[in-house]
């Protein structure tokens, strides 16, 4: 009978693993103060995501700067000092817009998962007495119930998150390649 249980187990935890949600059903239990957080999140994300570009733009006015230093020193210095405050800026709103994102969605993802939690246990205690004596055990619900909103949880907090800062990294970057290269094409047909 271990065998039959170990074998039945195994198969139904195969099926769940099939079982597949779409992306906004991931937000079902959230409320107004979630969709709020949600925002402030992603506004956070997508200025987390834009400051990698902005810094390389930044880095390359700094190497022509010092590039031209060597045949104007006293007007590179001026420039260096001003590109210096521009990084200082630049690092301080990465570091807040990044604490944003994540304070904000680790947030939303732990109070939407003990909803969800909260449902699952429900939905448990609704079953059948019968249920408990046959087919589940107080160790498998704990389980299942922690595994499930962990998936979940980290679904909500740290993967939605990278998903909305990689596109507008990749964006940015991609149109600041695009001007430098047309400002060096330009520059070659002079």
């Amino acid at each position: 009978m271990d065998q039959e249980g170990s074998k039945n187990g195994h198969h139904e935890g195969e099926e769940r693993k099939d079982q597949k949600i779409s992306f906004f059903k991931l937000f079902a239990f959230a409320d107004a103060w979630d969709y709020v957080l949600m925002a402030l999140g992603s506004v956070g994300a997508c200025a987390h995501g834009a400051s990698l570009p902005v810094f390389f733009m930044f880095f390359g006015k700094l190497v022509d700067i010092v590039a031209v230093a060597s045949i104007y020193p006293a007007s590179a210095s001026h420039k260096v000092a001003k590109y210096a405050l521009e990084f200082l800026y630049l690092g301080f709103a990465t570091l807040v817009s990044a604490w944003i994102e994540m304070a904000c969605w680790m947030h939303t993802g732990e109070r939407q998962a003990s909803k969800i939690r909260l449902a699952y246990l429900r939905a448990m205690l609704n079953q059948d007495i019968g249920i408990f004596d046959t087919e589940a055990s107080t160790a498998e619900v704990i389980a299942s119930i922690t595994n499930d909103i962990i998936v979940i949880q980290d679904a909500l907090s740290e993967k939605v998150s990278g998903y909305l800062a990689c596109p507008i990294y990749k964006y940015m970057l991609v149109s600041a390649l695009y001007s430098i290269h047309e400002k060096e094409l330009l520059i070659s047909l002079k």
